[in-house]
């Protein structure tokens, strides 16, 4: 049984429609317009990063953005950073959380290896030049998260163009050339490859091969990270040929996407590659930007939204952001304290510390609405989404879908103690009017579901017997013991349950609890694993009292006379 199933019902990402969205940036500074900005995508602090390109001459700033705000900052990292460049590629390294920049040209060329420390915020240098690679520019660049490295391949200086392919150990930080089995691709340049972490594989897709073949390529090839073999992908109908694109791998769809770029002119199209059905399909989302070329792509894991940034739009250089997800409202969030309820009773007035509540109201979100995961990495739900996000009393608020009517999010464990919260959402950089939230102790609401002991739904025709064990799940149980992190859930197999007294009656008989805290991988979630009372009758009344608060399911459990257990 699946936490995301409890909660997000309405929607799934795999189904929402996309759209492209120019993000209008906030007041503030913001990269100079350039080309190969090179972005990768924290999802820890819910931030793009941009390092370095090329406007008037080769840079080597370093800037994020953050969706929630709408607003750039230039980071300024303490000590020696990387020489100016462009034509390099930036990964991130969320086990250090570190941005990992490698190779790029400006008067010459690189192959180093530079780490940004995002909590440190300081650069290092992780290798020199030559110690792996030769230099090279416009080669690909991703993380292998299953082996805690960075692959490079192919790219080119003015020695000409290159095809073998590289691993940076990031624990160890030192090259292995990883000389891959099979026929490999063409040497070639101004290609993008991406990370498919499901299938262990690498795809490369298109570029240049003057010298040695066409220019532009539109040839698609795996490598298989496990067997390292190069495998040529020949589906039919597929993208023309093209380089200098963007593109980005979206996890959740299990599709390469790439957007514009240079063939027989500039383009923008879209097109996904669907690693499952093994075939290319055109997209035509709306709003799509103007051709362009140059620019990066990267995406966000924690919203399923693709980023393109920068680039060549014809006009100029650009330092325009776009998204490619779910649409959004454009007009300012209304909502009222009387819409905000417990996520799974609907009983509205006071919110615990640490609630799952849902938020109904006007222009809260995107149209279609979107779902949120957990980050892999940290364990924790995102607090923004690309354009919308919730904060109490100013603390952030965790996610977990958020549509046009309809928000859920936890209420932060840090406003335990505050009588009230003001409660704001944000969508697009517009907030809307404070609305005060009483708040007490506990506040607890069940699932209006319960499981049999066999995983099956309790129901009338699939009744739990007596002295058998059913489950339950419940948020609003308040502080627990130890303390859960607001957004996320502890690491090491701890279950916190609630501080609080907690007492489960089924038909007025007080069920044995065997287990109650945290339900793995999730937060604000509780689960109860309770035996069903010998008295309990056959369609018995559900009571959860959670310190000096309690609700009632509004289902009875069934049971059956048959026992589970001897008497």
């Amino acid at each position: 049984m699946s936490f995301r199933l409890l909660l997000l019902t309405a929607a799934t990402l795999a189904a929402q429609p996309l759209t492209y969205s120019l993000i209008a940036p906030g007041g503030g500074a913001k990269p100079s317009p350039r080309l190969d900005g090179a972005i990768a995508y924290d999802a820890a602090s819910h931030r793009l990063l941009m390092f370095g390109g090329q406007d008037s001459a080769a840079r080597n700033d370093l800037w994020a953005y953050s969706p929630a705000s709408r607003q750039w900052e230039e980071l300024q990292p303490a000590g020696a950073k990387p020489p100016a460049r462009f034509g390099h590629t930036t990964v991130l390294d969320p086990v250090k959380r570190r941005l990992i920049v490698f190779g790029g040209q400006a008067s010459g060329f690189f192959s180093d290896v530079w780490a940004y420390d995002l909590v440190q915020n300081n650069w290092q240098r992780l290798a020199g030049d030559d110690d792996g690679p030769s230099r090279r520019y416009g080669h690909s660049g991703v993380y292998d998260s299953a082996r805690n490295r960075m692959i490079v391949s192919h790219g080119f200086t003015d020695a000409g163009r290159f095809d073998d392919t590289w691993a940076f150990d990031l624990a160890k930080d030192v090259w292995r050339n990883l000389a891959p089995s099979g026929v490999k691709p063409l040497r070639r340049c101004l290609h993008h490859a991406v990370y498919d972490q499901a299938n262990q594989q690498m795809l490369l897709y298109g570029g240049c091969a003057s010298g040695f073949g066409p220019c532009p390529l539109g040839d698609l090839w795996s490598l298989d990270l496990v067997n390292n073999r190069w495998t040529e992908i020949t589906a039919q109908p597929r993208p023309p040929a093209r380089q200098h694109y963007g593109t980005a791998f979206d996890a959740v769809r299990e599709r390469l996407v790439i957007f514009g770029g240079s063939g027989s002119g500039a383009l923008n199209d879209t097109w996904a590659f669907d690693v499952q059905a093994r075939a290319w399909q055109q997209l035509n989302p709306p709003g799509a930007p103007t051709p362009r070329s140059r620019h990066q792509g990267a995406y966000a894991s924690d919203s399923g939204t693709l980023f393109f940034f920068g680039g060549s739009a014809g006009t100029g250089l650009s330092n325009e952001l776009w998204t490619l997800g779910p649409a959004f409202v454009t007009n300012t969030p209304e909502l009222s304290a009387a819409g905000v309820v417990n996520a799974f009773s609907a009983a509205g007035g006071a919110v615990a510390p640490g609630e799952i509540v849902s938020i109904y109201g006007s222009n809260l979100g995107p149209l279609d609405g979107v779902a949120f995961a957990f980050d892999l990495a940290t364990g924790k739900l995102p607090v923004s989404g690309p354009g919308v996000s919730a904060s109490w009393n100013g603390i952030p608020a965790p996610l977990y879908f958020a549509a046009a009517g309809q928000l859920n999010v936890q209420a932060p464990y840090e406003l335990a103690g505050a009588a009230a919260a003001q409660l704001v959402v944000t969508v697009n950089g517009q907030p809307s009017q404070p609305v005060s939230i009483p708040l007490a102790a506990t506040h607890p609401g069940l699932f209006p579901r319960i499981w049999n002991q066999d995983g099956t739904v309790n129901s009338a025709s699939n009744p739990a017997p007596r002295g058998s064990v059913v489950i339950l799940y419940a948020t609003g149980q308040g502080l627990t013991s130890p303390a859960s992190p607001t957004g996320g859930y502890p690491m090491g197999g701890i279950y916190p349950p609630p501080a609080a007294e907690t007492v489960l009656r089924i038909g007025g008989a007080q069920a044995e609890l065997l287990f109650r805290g945290q339900a793995p991988f999730t937060a604000g979630l509780m689960q109860l694993n309770a035996r069903v009372p010998m008295e309990a009758a056959a369609e018995a009344r559900v009571v959860l009292r959670i310190g000096a608060a309690e609700t009632e399911l509004s289902i009875p459990l069934y049971s059956s006379i048959s026992s589970a257990r001897s008497e």
